[in-house]
């Protein structure tokens, strides 16, 4: 505790003032016995044929010239011995404070440092000790830069020339540390000016928190929310399939339609009209809501959805039920997982992604902005999807061609503002079409 100690003062040291406050109160009584002696002695060879009593006391006049200058001799002690002991109270209230703020130190969980402005250790309390796993002795003394992780000697350092030219800086900076042994630690510390009467201009003190165990919880959380989503995007895929597998002719019909309707999404993010809606988790619920669309589709009869030729109009009534069924198949299990966003969208593009802008789509002929959003965004992509797609009924489409039709169909069968964001990112549809058409399909 070296800041502690230079002000500590021991017991031998107090004693020893208040023995020299007693002897100046002495000294001061001395040299008044000696003024009025001498004096008299001086009289008594000046003038032998005196009384006694005159010789000692003298006139009236001189008996209180000699007693004024003995009380001011005396009062001279006293001062003297009333300043040593005022000095002496304050220099125990100062050991006292400084005990206090020992306690205090010791006792905190979080380590405590004091450092100058070379990064030097100059105090050190025994939490800290115990975060480095080094004893005071062998910390005090070297730089702080000794024990921190080599890639994060230049981050701390131009936090710690911020704090000492006092420049605003960071409430904090998070650091990796070697340990005693070969260890190593994640702390979060803390760093401020001294200002101090007691204690050298030039030092920076902090708080420092051993983190390491909240990082570790941290990425063990965040590899656990990866995992989570992994296995939920995996599901979501294998669930798309059970209506892909009936209809062979779909090809990556749905790598490509999340793909697309991700793009629109995140063009749409930068309309003023939609920023404040369609936020990072927005996108990412349509990439991975938008594969089920379709998903209706395992409700109907194979003799429907797998027929070659051109469907009656009984069958492509029939057809139109996939949607209802998608519907609420997935408001079922939006039921049970009801903090699941992406789920609730999923739900909203199965059953809505056959609405058109103008009313005349299906199964509840919503107009305009009536259709949900994600509904709107899956529409378009399906049908750019299905133009540029071969079928057992039809030819592929080349993207000219297909984002011909979708620009005569802007306002009547697609939100105009998903057109303007298929527009503004048609190169990035070219792009995955052609990526994820190798397939030849």
């Amino acid at each position: 505790m070296d800041i502690v100690s230079k002000n500590q003062i021991s017991l031998q040291e107090k004693s020893s003032r208040d023995r020299i406050g007693d002897s100046m109160l002495a000294f001061g009584i001395g040299i008044a016995i000696c003024f009025w002696f001498f004096n008299a002695l001086i009289r008594f060879f000046d003038s032998p044929d005196l009384s006694w009593r005159m010789i000692i006391i003298g006139t009236e006049l001189q008996f209180y010239e000699k007693l004024i200058v003995c009380t001011l001799f005396i009062v001279f002690g006293s001062h003297a011995k009333a300043n040593i002991k005022k000095r002496r109270e304050a220099e125990d209230n100062l050991q006292e404070s400084h005990e206090k703020y020992r306690i205090i130190l010791e006792s905190i969980e979080e380590g405590y440092y004091e450092i100058n402005f070379a990064g030097d250790f100059k105090f050190v309390n025994n939490s800290m000790c115990k975060i480095l796993a080094r004893s005071e002795k062998d910390i005090i003394g070297t730089n702080i830069t000794y024990h921190l992780d080599q890639n994060d000697i230049e981050g701390f350092n131009t936090f710690f020339n911020k704090i000492k030219n006092n420049e605003k800086h960071p409430s904090t900076i998070e650091c990796e540390i070697n340990t005693k042994g070969g260890g190593r630690k994640t702390i979060e510390m803390s760093a401020s000016l001294m200002v101090n009467i007691h204690l050298p201009a030039d030092r920076v003190r902090g708080v420092v928190r051993d983190i390491t165990e909240k990082k570790l919880l941290e990425k063990n959380l965040l590899q656990s929310f990866e995992d989570v989503k992994d296995a939920r995007s995996g599901i979501v895929l294998g669930l798309a399939k059970l209506s892909e597998y009936r209809d062979t002719d779909t090809g990556r019909h749905l790598e490509r339609m999340r793909e697309y309707s991700k793009i629109i999404a995140r063009e749409m993010s930068d309309m003023p009209q939609f920023k404040d809606y369609i936020t990072p988790q927005y996108v990412e619920d349509i990439y991975q809501s938008s594969i089920l669309h379709d998903i209706g589709k395992v409700g109907i009869p194979d003799a429907v959805l797998l027929k070659k030729g051109r469907l009656t109009k009984e069958e492509y009534e029939q057809i139109k039920i996939h949607t209802l069924i998608g519907g609420r198949t997935l408001s079922e299990i939006t039921r049970k997982f009801k903090d699941q966003t992406f789920l609730t969208i999923a739900k909203e593009i199965a059953y809505y992604h056959h609405e058109k802008w103008n009313g005349k789509g299906y199964p509840n002929q919503l107009k305009g902005e009536k259709i949900p959003l994600s509904a709107r965004m899956v529409a378009l992509a399906d049908v750019y999807d299905a133009l540029t797609s071969k079928r057992c009924y039809k030819e592929k489409m080349n993207h000219e061609k297909a984002k011909q039709i979708i620009i005569k169909d802007k306002g009547e069968l697609f939100d105009p503002d998903v057109v303007d964001a298929f527009l503004a990112s048609e190169k990035s549809f070219i792009e995955i079409a052609k990526e994820l058409h190798s397939d030849g399909v």
